[in-house]
Parts: structure tokens; C-alpha cells; sequence
């Protein structure tokens, strides 16, 4: 298993840090990693993910599955892979308070038979965690 860990301060309560990070419908405005996700946060719902994982290239579009809703403190989703033996993934945000606002812990975790050969792949994808955590803290700190 690979795990993407990363983490930022937030200028707010969680509760506005949980707002910005389930409207999933603002997404395009600010988001630079996620662009767009169709769905609701909701426990067993099917979100499409439009993800850009590189500047590079196009958005890919894979379907997850919400595995965790837990206001204002945990948003979970995993799968879209396609492949779960071969590569499957879960994306999470936790979401903690401090003195100055919120902590926000982004991560991914990542298993199966191709990951250990997916070096540059979730080097890359910690690079746009930093981006959308940046992205995150401007939108929400306005």
C-alpha cells in the first residue's frame, strides 16, 4: 500500500472549511485537482470525479463510492480504479480544530499489484493534493 499524506491550516471553523469541501457543484471555481464532481456527499452515493492530474493532459472521469460522511470532521470516497485487485484507491479528508481554525489532512491511499510500479504517478498525485489543499485554504479564507 502507498499513502499520499498532506496537510494544511485553515483560517476558519470546520464547519466553513466542510461547506466549501461538500459543494461539490463550486468545484469548477476553485478546485484545480478535482474540477468537477457530480454527486452528493452522502454515505453509499456514486460520485463521477473529474480529475486533472496533470496540467498536461485532460480531466479523467472515474466513478467512487462515498464510504464516509461525518460533519464537519470526515469526508471519505474510494474505488474508481476499475480494477481493485490490480489498483484501488480511497481519497479522504479529515478535518480538525486548532487554536487558528481548522487542520485539514488530505490523503490518499492507494493498493494492489500495480501501485508499488506507480512512483511517478503518486508523486504527481501529492503534488495536486498540495495544490488543491492551497486552493482550499483561498477559497475558504477568501
Amino acid at each position: 500500500m502507498r499513502e499520499v499524506k498532506t496537510y494544511i491550516d485553515v483560517a476558519a471553523p470546520p464547519q466553513r472549511v466542510w461547506d466549501v469541501l461538500t459543494d461539490f457543484a463550486a468545484y469548477p471555481e476553485w478546485n484545480p485537482f478535482f474540477i468537477a464532481v457530480d454527486g452528493r456527499a452522502q454515505p453509499g452515493e456514486t460520485l463521477a470525479l473529474h480529475t486533472k492530474f496533470s496540467r498536461r493532459f485532460g480531466p479523467r472521469v472515474s466513478t467512487v463510492t462515498v464510504r464516509t460522511v461525518d460533519p464537519p470532521c470526515r469526508l471519505r470516497w474510494g474505488g474508481g480504479l476499475a480494477i481493485p485487485r490490480l489498483a484501488d484507491g480511497e481519497h479522504g479528508f479529515d478535518l480538525d480544530v486548532t487554536d487558528g481554525g481548522t487542520r485539514v489532512r488530505h490523503y490518499g491511499r492507494f493498493s494492489g499489484l500495480l501501485i508499488p510500479v506507480a512512483g511517478r504517478l503518486i508523486s504527481a498525485l501529492e503534488q495536486r493534493c498540495h495544490e488543491l489543499n492551497s486552493a482550499l485554504r483561498t477559497r475558504v479564507e477568501g
